[in-house]
């Protein structure tokens, strides 16, 4: 972190960065200082001291701490800065939060303005006349150790578990709702048998199990950990850029996290929101950092970038501007919000980046200088020895703007055409104007599928999912809702077919959080909105149909894992059978020649089981060779019965003759 200027300047003194030039000097930005008891957390203020406007540095503020006087002993101090609200409401002289804040504490804040937009305490510590990160109490957190690349994913074996944070534990409020309320700390116990978790410890699944160790998933997406405004929910009301989020735990607890999954060799990936705030910038200097669009509708800056003549939208924050010229100081060498890079890849080796709402953004260049610098971050982490197969920034736009992939933008996409296709396949329909066939070819073989105008070419850029955490509008509902929803009450082998599909299609598999044991949604099912609703780990032990779902997903996993042939995009369609509606069909994935061993997927999309005691599957590649397994169910297949075996009704099996050397 120290690398950037403005953080070294933060060590020597308080500092605050105001690119506007008409800041009066009657109005210069006050620092209010204190210290909180530890017994009850009242603040008790020591003083309010000027900044100074840097001489050499414009649109620069700062305060050395050896200037304050009476001298601030070394310990721990709560602080805000005092300036004027620049924002469209004028609320007049406000107390903010530092927008440089490692840590924040809301249990000591304050209301900015009459709408109670509450502004946490900013928490450093001082010691020998110098100011350093800390947690709450005053701990200095311990770097990540960064991890041998050898032992990381790469993205063509990449299986993704998506997790809000909050999600990892339920509790009740005062009215006996389920609500979220998990941490850090929650997260960890999912990995790690040592651990029960804040809260874990009545939940016999995660206190005495590792879930998602035993699921096998090699790389963690966390919904925004950054700190946001908002409670219990997903964390996109993105507050303080450089601070955990205050409801989650410290620093030291997601150190401890990321440590512990390296350990595991699972890659940490987390999402990040740049098209809005609710940030102290807000207050601080609007007109530099933030825009209303609704108010520039002539300024290209206000409009998103895939839909025409489309305001783009905060969602209750403000948006970020991305097109101004500001005659400034440079916080670092990039631009701007760049700057939030460092902290997070540096402090926290993040191995992967998901940039949220991408046409909400609404500017390809930041998008692009965004993600140049990520890869800079993540090449410095290992000099001239970095892996480009380990380490990808990801965007999300539900269009799915594929080309700008091919403009070197972003890496990936979130597929989101893949989950209507698979929705509609494991129910026996078509979808998107295709007829079921070409429904499961392009659900299989992503790089089939027309989007922009464009195709993906490789299957590390499309990210597939049958859920995600939008569960809002028509067929987004948890896979347990959506199956019952739509009348199929034998959700499990449904699931199983959802599953084996997305662990062998083209493209990186992403798990939504509770999936993988087909969780249901226990709190308001109206799906024209938002959905807050905790994974409910204890039913991974029904000691039925659902800990069944979750060993078979978990072998499928940890197969997609490690087996080459599904880290390679060929993809064949061998066998259609017309004379059951192409709803039998089976494809085989990975290249063949040179001792290469593909898998070969047989799917049953329709209510009938196959007749008689065999399914005669034609053009089996090497039926002739020994060694055929099938892997959902873990058994060797018999010589005579390679391309052989009959189907159950809407059931798939998985094959190949690839053994994991030991």
């Amino acid at each position: 972190m120290c690398s950037i200027d403005i953080f070294k300047l933060r060590q020597e003194g308080f500092v605050l960065w105001v690119p506007r030039s008409d800041v009066p000097s009657d109005q210069a930005p006050v620092l209010v200082i204190g210290t909180t008891s530890p017994t009850f957390g009242e603040f008790k203020e020591l003083g309010r001291f000027p900044l100074v406007k840097s001489e050499d540095k414009t649109g620069l503020w700062t305060l050395e701490s050896q200037s304050i006087s009476p001298p601030l002993e070394d310990g721990v101090y709560h602080y805000w800065f005092e300036v004027r609200d620049t924002s469209p409401e004028n609320r007049g002289t406000l107390l903010v939060t530092d927008p440089l804040a490692y840590t924040v504490d809301y249990s000591v804040a304050v209301a900015a303005g009459d709408n109670a937009l509450y502004q946490p305490a900013s928490v450093i510590k001082l010691r020998d006349g110098k100011l350093w990160p800390c947690d709450v109490d005053g701990t200095g957190p311990q770097p990540v150790a960064v991890p041998d690349q050898a032992s990381l994913p790469s993205n063509n074996h990449l299986v993704i578990y998506e997790l809000p944070t909050s999600w990892a534990k339920s509790g009740t409020d005062s009215s006996g709702d389920d609500v979220d309320v998990g941490t850090f700390r929650d997260v960890l116990a999912l990995f790690d048998p040592s651990v029960e978790g804040n809260r874990f410890a009545s939940v016999s699944a995660v206190r005495d199990e590792v879930i998602l160790a035993e699921l096998g998933i090699n790389a963690l997406e966390l919904l925004p950990a950054a700190d946001a405004k908002t409670k219990g929910e997903w964390g996109y009301a993105t507050a303080h850029y450089f601070a955990p989020d205050y409801d989650l735990g410290s620093s030291s607890d997601l150190r401890r996290l990321v440590d512990k999954i390296h350990s595991q060799k699972v890659r940490l990936v987390t999402d990040v929101v740049m098209a809005f705030g609710h940030d102290p910038y807000s207050y601080i200097d609007f007109d530099d950092f933030h825009i209303r669009p609704y108010l520039e509708r002539r300024n290209p800056d206000s409009y998103q970038s895939h839909v025409h003549d489309q305001l783009r939208d905060g969602y209750g924050g403000n948006s970020w501007r991305y097109i101004r010229t500001v005659k400034s100081y440079d916080p670092e060498t990039g631009e701007g919000n760049t700057t939030v890079h460092p902290s997070w890849m540096n402090d926290f080796g993040v191995g992967g980046l998901r940039l949220d709402s991408v046409n909400n953004i609404g500017n390809y260049d930041f998008v692009q200088s965004y993600k140049e610098r990520a890869w800079e971050l993540y090449n410095a982490r290992y000099g001239g020895s970095a892996d480009p197969s380990k380490f990808l920034v990801i965007g999300e736009e539900l269009s799915t703007p594929v080309s700008m992939i091919h403009q070197d933008l972003l890496n990936a996409l979130w597929n989101e055409p893949w989950q209507g296709r698979l929705r509609a396949s494991i129910l026996g329909e078509s979808t998107g104007g295709d007829n079921f066939e070409w429904t499961v070819r392009k659900l299989v073989d992503c790089t089939l599928d027309n989007l922009d105008g464009t195709n993906f070419t490789d299957g590390a850029q499309a990210v597939n999912y049958i859920t995600s955490h939008d569960i809002e509008g028509h067929r987004k509902e948890r896979l347990y809702n959506f199956l019952v929803n739509n009348g199929i009450w034998d959700v499990e082998k449904r699931a199983r077919l959802a599953f084996a599909l997305l662990l062998t299609s083209v493209g990186i598999p992403m798990i939504f959080a509770g999936e993988e044991f087909a969780d249901q949604m226990d709190r308001s099912v109206d799906m024209g909105k938002k959905q807050v609703d905790p994974v409910n780990y204890s039913r991974k032990n029904d000691g039925g149909w659902r800990q069944a779902l979750f060993g078979y997903v978990a072998n499928l996993v940890k197969f997609r894992t490690k087996c080459p042939a599904l880290g390679e995009d060929d993809t064949d369609f061998f066998h259609v059978d017309s004379s059951r509606g192409a709803k039998i069909m089976a494809w085989r994935r990975g290249r063949t020649g040179g001792g290469r061993m593909p898998v070969v997927v047989v799917a049953n999309f329709s209510d009938e089981s196959t007749p008689g005691s065999e399914y005669f599957v034609p053009n089996w590649p090497d039926r002739d060779q020994s060694g055929w397994r099938e892997i959902s169910q873990g058994r060797d297949v018999p010589q005579e019965w390679v391309g052989r075996e009959p189907l159950l009704s809407w059931e798939a099996k998985v094959y190949t003759r690839w053994v994991e050397q030991v």
